[in-house]
């Protein structure tokens, strides 16, 4: 088994032990009041002005997002929290507010992984790790609250992976906030192609051209599955 193919699997049927649980229902907490907080910041009235359509679940996270990382308060992993909660309700999902915070800590989980594994070279090339393994937790997070089956996760996975990107030099700037949101659309967008039959690669962490291979000099993809579902971070 891959990877990849591991992460989807614990993505897809791992429930987390109750201090995971509500630990995650305070990081959405955080999320939401931040989010809230900031949702008329002149960055976020701008961009919703901008895009086609703002009340989509892709701009849903992306505003939001953005909104939660203007406050000092905000979470840790924004990114995942913002495509955790913003498919809520809609037509595609029929998630609920149990099943958000379940989707919230896999995906916490995911990143934090997914940041030990690329290692202090993929910050030291410049890479901003909020919104590059923050991508990848935003999408097992958005892939777990569509419930997409084994096959098309694995295809979310890849479509979000294309996407990650993200600068440190952008961190404290109106863009370094940009760029956390659109972690978070980029991982909606995904999951929501994959639902409807688009494909990517089998591996798109762990391949020889994959995310870790071109985003880190010395990632140690062993560490994102040692002992998943087993220890939490």
């Amino acid at each position: 088994m891959t990877t990849t193919d591991e992460v989807v699997a614990f993505a897809r049927t791992t429930t987390p032990p109750e201090a995971v649980l509500e630990r995650a229902a305070a990081e959405l907490d955080r999320f939401r009041r931040a989010a809230d907080t900031y949702g008329e910041h002149a960055v976020v009235r701008a961009l919703r002005q901008a895009v086609p359509n703002p009340e989509s679940p892709v701009w849903t996270a992306c505003l939001r997002g953005v909104a939660a990382v203007f406050d000092e308060a905000a979470p840790e992993w924004v990114a995942v929290c913002a495509a955790a909660s913003a498919l809520k309700g809609t037509d595609s999902a029929s998630a609920g507010d149990a099943e958000v915070v379940e989707a919230t800590a896999v995906g916490y989980e995911v990143a934090e992984r997914v940041a030990d594994a690329l290692g202090k070279s993929h910050t030291a090339a410049g890479w901003c790790v909020r919104a590059t393994a923050g991508a990848i937790g935003a999408v097992v997070a958005a892939g777990r609250v569509l419930g997409l089956d084994t096959e098309r996760f694995r295809d979310a996975v890849g479509i979000c992976a294309t996407q990650a990107a993200g600068l440190n030099q952008a961190d404290g700037t109106e863009v370094g906030a940009v760029q956390i949101g659109k972690a978070a659309s980029n991982a909606v967008e995904a999951v929501l192609l994959a639902h409807k039959g688009f494909t990517s690669s089998a591996q798109p962490l762990e391949g020889r051209r994959g995310m870790f291979a071109l985003l880190s000099a010395e990632a140690d993809v062993a560490a994102v599955t040692e002992k998943l579902g087993v220890e939490w971070r």
